[in-house]
């Protein structure tokens, strides 16, 4: 591939019979996934692609994407990489939204569509955004929404400077979160739905909607844990991942 600053591949696969491309929640990064590639065993093929946005780890001084068509344009500028081999699309809350309007964008172009587009704690993208907006909060009540979303590590909120360096990422998704909203273009491939036991952020019904949005079979499966699962039950996320991968 060529190089690049947005993808980020750990361990690379030469010979990948399969790409798995994972897309952060808001604010966050490829920390989320980078130590996932040890927990895919060498003789599966997997290549597993972390996608750094601007404005956060090498990307740092970078400015961060402010809309939806912003982030699509640099991700659509590697199109044909993306979809040259077998792929699929991962991306948990904000993510998994950014994921869908990838897949459409290249089914668009005619390219191969992903073998599966798995949505992890996101509510279904063509749905009205029932939250109110925090992007354009004052700085003291944007940190106390923060704290009560629970996705902010409780360092980085209590230290001063580097909240002067993440509110601006976190300001500019959240941003994106509550603007953009997909039209109904379901895709071909299936959808694999993953939800919070316990996330009050997302409903059931913003899970099931998933399932107007592909022409394929549409999957709800639910792990412990609040909207932020991912952080402290990426094992069970990454079984299931294993279990629809054997499955193709």
């Amino acid at each position: 591939m060529n190089k690049n600053k947005l993808f980020n591949i750990p361990k690379p696969v030469p010979d990948a019979k399969l790409r798995l491309f994972l897309f952060p929640y808001a604010g966050g990064s490829i920390a989320t996934y980078f130590h996932w590639a040890k927990l895919f065993s060498d003789d599966l093929k997997v290549e597993l692609v972390l996608v750094q946005l601007p404005g956060r780890g090498s990307r740092m001084t970078e400015p961060s994407h402010q809309s939806m068509e912003s982030l699509m344009s640099e991700l659509m500028s590697h199109a044909e990489y993306i979809s040259d081999r077998p792929y699929i699309l991962f991306g948990h809350s904000l993510g998994g939204r950014v994921a869908y309007e990838l897949a459409c964008r290249i089914a668009k172009l005619e390219l191969a569509h992903p073998k599966y587009l798995v949505a992890s704690a996101s509510r279904a993208p063509h749905l009205q955004n029932q939250a109110e907006p925090i992007h354009d909060l004052p700085r003291s009540a944007f940190i106390s929404r923060l704290e009560q979303l629970n996705g902010t590590p409780k360092e980085i909120l209590s230290n001063s400077e580097l909240l002067d360096l993440v509110i601006p990422i976190l300001r500019s998704d959240f941003k994106i979160v509550a603007e953009y909203r997909a039209q109904v273009k379901p895709i071909q491939c299936p959808i694999l739905v993953l939800g919070g036991e316990d996330d009050n952020d997302v409903s059931f019904d913003e899970l099931k909607a998933w399932s107007e949005l592909s022409k394929g079979k549409t999957t709800i499966e639910h792990i412990p844990g609040d909207h932020f699962f991912i952080n402290y039950n990426e094992g069970l996320v990454v079984d299931k991942l294993l279990a629809l991968i054997a499955t193709l």
